[in-house]
C-alpha cells in the first residue's frame, strides 16, 4: 500500500489530468546533435520515427520510468500538438528540461551513436543491454 501511495505521489507531481497547450520543449540544438551522431542531415520537417524512441528512452524513461509508463498509457500514439511534454505539469517540465540539457551535454562529448549510448549508459547507471537499441538500429535506412 505505502509503495502504491508513493507511486501515486510521485505522478501527481509529474502528470497533468489534462493535455497542456504545446510549448517548444526540445531545442534546435538536441535535434542537431542527434543528426550529427547519425551521420544523418536534420531536417526539421522529417524527424525519423526513431527519435521519438529515442525521446523516450534518453529523456522519459531516464527521468523516471514510471512517468514514461505512464505518458506512453496517456498518450500512445504522440504527434504534433499531443506530444507526450504537453501531459506534464511544471515540476515534469523543469525535470524534463534539465535531463534534455545532460542529454545534449552528453551527445557534444560523442562522435557517434555508439559512444553516446556508452557514456549515456555510463552517466545514468543504465545498462546498454537494457535499452532495445538492437531493434532500432534495424529502422536506421
Amino acid at each position: 500500500v505505502r509503495a502504491q501511495n508513493a507511486l501515486q505521489l510521485k505522478l501527481q507531481a509529474f502528470i497533468a489530468e489534462e493535455l497542456q497547450d504545446w510549448a517548444r520543449m526540445f531545442p534546435d540544438e538536441f535535434w542537431y546533435e542527434l543528426a550529427r551522431l547519425e551521420g544523418v542531415r536534420y531536417s526539421p520537417r522529417h524527424r525519423p520515427l526513431r527519435w521519438g524512441r529515442y525521446i523516450m528512452m534518453f529523456v522519459y524513461d531516464a527521468v523516471d520510468e514510471d512517468v514514461g509508463r505512464v505518458l506512453r498509457e496517456k498518450n500512445p500514439n504522440p504527434r504534433f500538438l499531443r506530444n507526450h511534454h504537453q501531459w506534464l505539469k511544471q515540476h515534469g517540465r523543469e525535470k524534463v528540461n534539465n535531463q534534455i540539457q545532460r542529454v545534449i551535454t552528453i551527445m557534444k562529448l560523442c562522435n557517434n551513436m555508439d559512444e553516446f549510448r556508452e557514456k549515456f549508459a555510463r552517466v545514468f547507471k543504465k545498462a546498454p543491454t537494457k535499452l532495445p537499441f538492437d531493434d532500432l538500429w534495424g529502422m536506421v535506412a
